[in-house]
């Protein structure tokens, strides 16, 4: 669910934007968690995980002087292939979901939508040399898959540079490069990572209602398209003005300072070229990495921004440059700062320590210690100090060691709806409190659980968020979860608040639900899925519209365009693909959850009715 600043988090699915800030609730929430928080880079407030390596090892470049007409190419992009002749419906999380299968180790997947190839990038030349020996003449989905080794992309920043002095070596004239204010730089900082700044509250929440009905209007669309597809009678075609079924949007309780959680990034002011913490101006791809302070970043609270200021004036002090994507020199990366209401801190740099020795590196340690429990750092109290000593490029999924607990708790504490959390490094939780509360109070309504004799199936559950706050209302709550992680955190939180009434499934919904839909047969559970952006895989819908005994189902969706065929896949007509009787949609409620940003949350409510002799499922 929610959501991916400058790099702000989905977090952790959160926001998108954050697009930087990322958020990604229960879907969210592990695919945050999984993920780390970090989103996209811009760096960060950051739904996510593989992004330190994404800047550390996407950032890469490799550059050979002996062929100056050679490209600059992303290093992690030197072991990539081309995988054809795959069903041009086949989604990114199929393909991940079936390279996994194959033990293969994916690093990045691309697909384009209806086409017939995706690219796949590894981590080394033998991972690579694997998966095309396994998918070679592979029989998949109706299609024999072919592979072939591919061209790695070019890195921007660098080859553009090369282009530069090329020009100036054949007598062109270079361009002057042009010099922006400070002030310009804060309005592109601004506009990068908190898109809607300059819009007063009112007209950002008019902004993203207009947006939902963008997206109810292509439902419409696309449902009448399903049903003119499936040859029924138009008599039988069902209510497609979906708008009029739209709740007006929940407005976030607070909107200045709400992030409770931020990554900044160590680089260089654009102007000073000082060392500096704060936010990435822009993405490597589009040539930029110089940073900014977070000073007018207004979804940053003050308390954050000071301890980024602090951090900056340690790392400037220190012995140890900030790592550089280009030149892949230097050390410290990022911080990452969580805080809560209960008046939990927690700080934890990440630091590349390749090229120092053990005693160099517990020698960083003791500094950044005696920085936050003797130095100018004590005043923030932090209460939970890790540090994350990371490799320069990572060559295996396992190779990045966890982080080491230096000081304090080794989580932090915060109160949702009554109950309480604990909250480690990597662990997902909103950004927003307070709007998460509102969220979570409209999912509660929508449910509808009236009394203690209701099953919930909570799909993509995370750390358990939803399902725990739900107990108190069900008879009982099994949650499904990918990542083991998650899973463990969850049951440690509901343990904390003596819920006893909630399970959990570790595994791949697809694989987890058949057997568990048909072992509630007899219960008429409610259903509330809460997945990553991208929405819930075919297998995972397929499960659970075939399950005659689910007839509500509660969707929490992060980024409802791309969650779109989710929508469609629910209430379209019966079909040889889609079993069962179709859901019909009762109402949709946005929540903002992520102001000055583009994302926004939608709930929605399907019911069907109970199965009939004629139920396919």
């Amino acid at each position: 669910m929610a959501t991916p600043e400058g790099s702000l988090s989905k977090d952790d699915d959160e926001s998108n934007v954050d697009t930087a800030i990322s958020s990604n609730q229960g879907s969210g929430a592990a695919a945050s968690q999984n993920q780390p928080d970090i989103s996209t880079n811009t760096s960060t407030l950051a739904k996510d995980d593989d992004i330190l390596q994404d800047t550390l090892a996407d950032h890469t470049a490799v550059e050979d002087n002996s062929k100056a007409e050679k490209p600059v190419l992303y290093s992690t992009e030197n072991f990539k292939i081309r995988i054809g002749n795959i069903h041009p419906r086949s989604a990114h999380s199929q393909i991940k979901q079936k390279l996994t299968s194959l033990k293969l180790k994916p690093k990045k997947i691309k697909k384009m939508d209806k086409c017939d190839w995706a690219f796949a990038t590894f981590c080394c030349e033998e991972d690579r040399q694997n998966a095309m020996k396994v998918l070679e003449g592979l029989q998949w989905r109706g299609k024999t898959l072919y592979v072939k080794k591919a061209e790695a992309a070019t890195d921007p920043l660098l080859n553009r540079k090369r282009r530069a002095d090329e020009s100036d070596d054949a007598g062109v004239a270079k361009q002057q490069k042009v010099k922006l204010t400070a002030d310009e730089y804060r309005e592109k900082l601004l506009s990068k990572t908190c898109p809607l700044w300059n819009m007063s509250y009112d007209d950002q929440l008019k902004h993203k209602e207009d947006k939902i009905k963008n997206i109810l209007s292509s439902l419409k669309q696309e449902m009448m398209k399903a049903y003119k597809d499936s040859k029924l009678p138009k008599s039988e075609y069902p209510n497609t003005d979906y708008k009029d079924l739209l709740l007006p949007i929940k407005p976030s309780p607070q909107t200045d300072g709400y992030r409770n959680k931020c990554e900044f990034t160590v680089g260089r002011h654009p102007i000073s070229d000082e060392v500096t913490v704060g936010y990435r101006l822009g993405e490597y791809r589009e040539g930029t990495v110089a940073v900014l302070e977070p000073t007018h970043s207004p979804n940053t609270s003050q308390a954050m921004k000071d301890v980024a200021s602090s951090f900056q004036d340690f790392v400037r002090q220190s012995a140890y440059a900030p790592f550089d994507p280009v030149s892949q020199q230097g050390h410290w990366v990022w911080l990452l700062v969580r805080e809560t209401t209960l008046g939990g801190l927690m700080v934890m740099p990440t630091f590349v320590g390749e090229g120092l020795s053990q005693e160099e590196l517990e020698g960083v340690k003791s500094n950044i210690l005696k920085y936050y429990t003797e130095g100018d750092g004590k005043s923030f109290s932090v209460t939970s100090l890790y540090i994350s000593i990371s490799p320069r490029q990572k060559k295996s999924e396992t190779e990045t060691p966890p982080p080491v607990h230096l000081y304090g708790d080794e989580t932090i504490e915060e109160q949702l709806l009554g109950l309480k959390f604990q909250i480690s490094p990597s662990a997902f939780f909103q950004v927003n409190k307070e709007g998460a509360e509102v969220l979570y109070s409209a999912i509660s309504e929508f449910a509808g659980l009236t009394d203690d004799s209701s099953t919930v199936l909570d799909v993509c559950c995370g750390t358990g968020t939803i399902g725990m706050l739900l107990a108190s209302h069900a008879k009982k709550v099994v949650g499904v979860e990918l990542v083991p992680q998650a899973v463990s955190d969850a049951e440690k939180n509901a343990k904390l608040n003596g819920v006893e009434n909630i399970s959990f499934k570790c595994g791949r919904a697809e694989s987890v639900l058949p057997e568990l839909m048909n072992s509630m047969r007899s219960e008429e559970p409610v259903a509330i899925v809460d997945p990553p952006r991208a929405g819930l895989n075919r297998e995972v819908l397929s499960s659970l519209r075939k399950s005659p005994s689910l007839t509500k189902l509660v969707y929490v969706s992060c980024e409802p365009r791309s969650a779109l065929k989710n929508f469609v896949e629910l209430m379209r007509p019966p079909s040889k693909r889609w079993r069962g009787d179709p859901f019909k949609l009762v109402k949709l409620l946005p929540v903002d959850m992520f102001p000055f940003s583009q994302q926004c949350e939608l709930v929605l409510l399907f019911e069907r009715e109970p199965p009939t002799s004629q139920d396919s499922g």
